[in-house]
């Protein structure tokens, strides 16, 4: 692991803990076990760290969600499993989800470019999903009179309600045969 990463790792953690404004980089410099001024060396300021941090959950859950989907041929099975990877990583990656949705409220800020670039980074994220959902649509597997944007930002949000591994997979149930029964509609 490089220092740029346990530095990332450290504040990760304790931003999670914390938040944003609660944590001073010389907690995380005690975290990561380094000097102060190191971090400083990969980031000019808190700011650009906690997008870092920011942008380096964002990829390890997209990388975690289509790295589950990339060997299915069938969208809405590619979907479910999607649905099946974001559970899984929601119930077993607590401090990384916390990052992800403790400043979601925030990317519609405009007073900081960390915040729009996180915007961005969230847009890129919900995108990629709403065209997953498209090439169903495409491919006649979901109805036409589904919303993928809608539907991508609902597994996104959604699926954020709770920790509990229960009320979980009962919400990615209700959204499974939201999308799955659009299906079975549209042979009739």
């Amino acid at each position: 692991m490089t220092t740029r990463e346990r530095i990332l790792l450290a504040a990760r953690k304790a931003f999670a803990e914390k938040g944003h404004d609660g944590v001073s980089m010389s907690e995380i410099a005690s975290i990561a076990g380094v000097k102060k001024a190191l971090i400083y060396y990969y980031f000019p300021s808190k700011e650009d760290l906690y997008y870092e941090v920011w942008r380096y959950s964002l990829d390890e859950l997209e990388e975690h969600l289509f790295k589950e989907v990339e060997s299915e041929n069938v969208y809405l099975k590619k979907i479910k499993r999607l649905l099946k990877a974001y559970v899984d990583f929601v119930t077993n990656k607590r401090e990384t989800v916390k990052i992800i949705q403790r400043e979601k409220g925030n990317l519609a800020r405009e007073d900081l470019e960390m915040w729009k670039k996180a915007r961005e980074r969230y847009n890129e994220l919900r995108n990629k999903i709403s065209k997953l959902i498209d090439s169903g649509k495409n491919n006649k597997e979901i109805l036409e009179i589904v919303d993928s944007e809608v539907a991508a930002e609902l597994i996104l949000n959604g699926l954020n309600i709770t920790d509990d591994p229960d009320k979980l997979e009962r919400i990615r149930e209700i959204i499974w045969r939201g999308l799955s029964n659009t299906i079975e509609r549209a042979g009739n």
